[in-house]
């Protein structure tokens, strides 16, 4: 968290330092783009809140234990609305409304005291009792049920490098929030379910090429990062915090309002 407010610190003098253009001749702009989301794979790490029972077929577990497992994630579809501000001096402030979904590919790897229990009975996870034709933890989670959806509002500095009238390079980065929901469904069974708010933060970098002065094309590599939540484990009384991070290649375009000159 200490380095996510360096991050906001640095954004804000840049933003800050942009909006001293306020003087100079600009235009407002609006516009959409769409893309890929290719996320990284979920790191899931938590712990449990209280202590599990032991049963005749599997030993105790106490309150405190870490719990993790890797979440694969597939690729989805990336939406966003842009509205922003254009200054004379190269400078660009913006809001960003955006939504994304990647759906679960598999789980693996789930370990409780850091020992990995993939082969062992899943009957261990509902404390039922343990039998030869129950499948094992590594096969019940490795499905496809689930889904990580994403949704929230980003504020943007960027800077456009004027190389020629038409073809203008920029970078940019941008804080926000994201309202995260985590739906870990493997087999059927509801594991997760839970919606949180979350800090984020990202980088940028693109091109822009301008078809006319009342309309532009842009492509755009960002790289997005959000904070760890602690979401509810509805299988286990245990919370579960859920990494994310993100690269999204989107298309699109802006529609400057005039004003600039």
């Amino acid at each position: 968290m200490r380095s996510s407010m360096r991050i906001f610190a640095t954004l804000a003098a840049g933003t800050s330092f942009a909006l001293t253009g306020v003087a100079h001749a600009g235009e407002p702009y609006v516009g959409a783009s769409a893309g890929l989301n290719l996320p990284s794979d979920s790191k899931n790490r938590g712990e449990f809140d209280e202590d599990v029972a032991a049963t005749a077929d599997f030993d105790a577990i106490a309150s405190g234990t870490d719990l993790d497992w890797t979440t694969e994630l597939n690729n989805g579809l990336d939406l966003n609305l842009h509205a922003g501000y254009r200054f004379d001096n190269g400078f660009r402030v913006e809001l960003q409304g955006f939504y994304n979904k990647s759906n679960v590919d598999l789980h693996r790897d789930l370990a409780v005291g850091g020992t990995v229990i993939d082969g062992v009975d899943s009957a261990v996870l509902t404390r039922g009792v343990a039998d030869p034709a129950n499948p094992t933890v590594g096969a019940v989670l490795s499905t496809d049920d689930g889904q990580i959806k994403n949704y929230g509002l980003f504020a943007n500095a960027l800077y456009d490098f004027q190389i020629s009238e038409t073809l203008v390079p920029y970078v940019g980065a941008g804080i926000g929030f994201s309202r995260q929901d985590v739906e870990y469904q493997p087999s059927a069974v509801d594991v997760v379910d839970d919606t949180k708010t979350r800090f984020a933060y990202q980088a940028m970098a693109g091109v822009t090429y301008k078809l006319s002065p009342s309309f532009e094309l842009f492509g755009q590599y960002t790289y997005r990062n959000m904070d760890r939540g602690d979401y509810d484990v509805n299988l286990l009384p245990a919370t579960l915090g859920v990494k994310s991070e993100q690269s999204l290649f989107n298309v699109g375009f802006r529609i400057p309002l005039g004003g600039g000159g």
